[in-house]
């Protein structure tokens, strides 16, 4: 019996696709005349049976588990909660009573976006997918992570700290991992409002530079580092090797949960492109969230709603084994990979307290529905980082072949947040 790995081909079919279309159209042209159609349309096809058994599937599974499918599916039913606040957000997300099927919504937005992003993922899609994302307004994103600007998980040492420490623990977790100096070359791929660039800058004396595709992120970045040295730039990280205005190669860089924008078909492009960037005893902090191989169709209920009103183009969230597939194939060699998706779901917990206490400031200013869109993405990711559906990979690599890297880095196994320098939260 075959062993068919969805994850797999569907992973194979999004980074090939445009060649295997390319191939049936070659093989098509000498086929004999009447199968020569169903021979160019083999690919397109395939995708339809693909997302055909999606459909089906999701309805029979919902069918064995005894869900009464006279109701609305659970993305339905945040739908509607999302328009006119009907339901019990609670019930809805976590309850028993509606299940994980596909409908004509999910359909029409996985074929749109499957095209798009996926199969294309050209430069123009990263950009306009950026207002969705990330230009959101300052104060929105404040109202979510709070004081320290951060879009990516903390780390809890104890499980009760602020959201304050926990960003800072990561922070520091981040710089033991690349072994951070004084003096040190960084640069962080896709920098966020630019909070890595300044307590590597001020804690550890680094040169730091910053990279965003947000004017808005771009904007509070520079004001917050204004007068420390870090710079920030406005740059597609596709196309950071075209500046001339960078270090030929960094000491150390980190890309914290940008790499899933990059897209399926391109991530081994930038990929090695890191690698060219990064000297040859350099050290790569590589932070991905990931959708789990052993999917359920509630991971890919919430990946689709996900793309549609989180992170549009974020289709590089893959399980674990293709990433670091990727890292070797692109000349790297991991030497550390934690899984830290329950300190994910307890900082999407304090960012969902923290936009309840601005709900009624953000609901005058953008809406009872955003309001409450956002207030979904929140409450249903808790449970799917909770769950495992989703969650954080923090990965340490270095270059292969390196010995006296790879020596130094496994000497250094674990960051020892004991260490942590508590700094003071601003007033």
């Amino acid at each position: 019996m075959i062993d068919i790995d969805f994850f797999d081909v569907v992973l194979y079919l999004a980074e090939f696709a445009p060649y295997l279309l390319v191939i049936s159209w070659i093989m098509a042209a000498g086929a004999k005349p009447e199968y020569r159609k169903f021979v160019a349309l083999s690919v397109p096809l395939g995708l339809v049976l693909m997302v055909s058994g999606v459909i089906v599937g999701s309805w029979l599974d919902a069918k064995n588990n005894g869900y009464d499918l006279s109701l609305p599916s659970k993305r339905q039913a945040l739908e509607t909660y999302i328009e006119d606040g009907a339901g019990d957000l609670e019930d809805i997300i976590e309850g028993p009573k509606y299940a994980n099927t596909f409908g004509l919504h999910d359909v029409r937005y996985l074929v749109t976006d499957l095209v798009m992003h996926t199969i294309l993922h050209l430069d123009r899609h990263n950009g306009a997918d950026v207002p969705e994302a990330y230009n959101k307004g300052n104060d929105w994103f404040r109202a979510t992570l709070g004081e320290p600007m951060v879009y990516t998980s903390g780390i809890y040492k104890n499980g009760d700290e602020s959201l304050w420490d926990a960003q800072h623990y990561k922070l520091d977790y981040v710089a033991h991992a690349i072994e951070l100096k004084e003096g040190e070359q960084v640069l962080d791929i896709g920098c966020g409002w630019g909070r890595l660039v300044k307590h590597f800058t001020e804690q550890y004396k680094a040169k730091v530079t910053g990279v965003t595709l947000s004017i808005e992120q771009q904007n509070f970045g520079i004001e917050l580092n204004k007068g420390n040295g870090g710079t920030i730039l406005l740059q597609d990280a596709m196309k950071l090797s075209e500046r001339n205005d960078l270090p030929a190669q960094f000491d150390k860089i980190t890309c914290l949960e940008m790499a899933e924008h990059v897209g399926i078909r391109r991530y081994t492009a930038f990929l090695k492109q890191v690698h060219g960037m990064l000297k040859d005893d350099g050290i790569l902090y590589f932070q991905v969230a990931g959708l789990r191989r052993q999917f359920q169709y509630e991971d890919l209920s919430w990946g689709l709603f996900m793309g549609e009103h989180v992170f549009p183009g974020a289709d590089a969230s893959c399980p674990l084994g293709w990433v670091t597939a990727k890292l070797e194939q692109s000349g790297f060699e991991v030497q550390r990979v934690s899984n830290l998706g329950n300190h994910y779901s307890r900082t999407l917990d304090q960012w969902l307290s923290e936009w309840r206490l601005a709900e009624a400031a953000t609901t005058k200013k953008y809406g009872a529905a955003s309001y409450r869109r956002w207030e979904v993405f929140l409450k249903w990711s808790v449970r799917i980082a909770r769950e495992g559906s989703s969650t954080v990979f923090m990965i340490t690599a270095t270059k292969h072949g390196q010995t006296a890297r790879r020596i130094q880095s496994q000497k250094t196994l674990a960051p020892q947040l004991a260490s942590h320098k508590t700094i003071p939260m601003p007033k």
